[in-house]
């Protein structure tokens, strides 16, 4: 059972941005939505959030990248995947991740960081670092997530705020998710988010565990006790 905060609910969270982080199969959702309701019930009103495509002045440059065949979706057994490769462009590599930054920075005014001033508490699934890792993937370049512009990605999220990547192995995740077993980028996808957390001194949560095992260390990452 999850106890009341020392202090009082509305104050301890408001303005409060937690952002759970991590790779398609990973059980973000499930303890998303789990700690939604979990903060709604301790009175705090959190607001779900969702923005890892948040496509707007990037939109010219990834038509073009569908156009020369660098975008593409593959089906196979019902499962629909989209892919990136970038690697041969020097045009999207100098100048999309530049124009995805400012996609997730004009977002985040809105949806982030105006909310976060009237003091909502967030809790957000994909963000900034989601789409860090999507190009570091794209360009298959480690060396994107230390260097300019993708270090400015991380400084895209709020100062305060609770950060965790949720991790699992591959052969897990493909079991849990039928879908994910044609998915031929599951596995650089999952190294890449590793990369990051241990570039930019992230929690690692595994999803291995229990679900409310893992939901009280997110819990006690927030600051929340549990009762037993």
């Amino acid at each position: 059972m999850v106890s009341v905060h020392p202090k009082p609910v509305e104050r301890a969270l408001a303005g409060r941005f937690i952002y759970i982080s991590g790779c398609d199969g990973t059980g973000k959702s499930t303890q998303a939505q789990l700690l939604l309701g979990q903060l709604a019930a301790l009175g705090a009103r959190p607001r779900h959030l969702w923005l890892r495509f948040p496509f707007l002045l990037s939109l010219p440059l990834l038509a073009y990248a569908r156009w020369r065949g660098l975008s593409w979706m593959e089906e196979h057994d019902g499962a629909r995947h989209g892919y990136w490769d970038f690697r041969g462009s020097w045009l999207l590599r100098a100048v999309l991740p530049w124009l995805l930054l400012l996609d997730a920075a004009l977002a985040a005014l809105g949806k982030i960081y105006l909310p976060l001033w009237r003091g909502h508490t967030i809790v957000c699934e994909r963000f900034a670092l989601d789409l860090l890792v999507d190009l570091a993937v794209a360009f298959d370049d480690r060396r994107l997530i230390e260097r300019w512009p993708g270090a400015l990605f991380r400084r895209l999220v709020p100062p305060g705020a609770v950060v965790m990547v949720i991790d699992l192995d591959a052969a897990t995740a493909r079991a849990r998710r039928p879908d994910l077993r044609s998915d031929r980028r599951l596995d650089p996808r999952l190294e890449m988010f590793r990369h990051m957390a241990r570039t930019y001194g992230i929690a690692v949560l595994s999803s291995r565990e229990p679900i409310a095992d893992l939901n009280r260390h997110i819990h006690a990452a927030i600051g929340i006790d549990h009762e037993r």
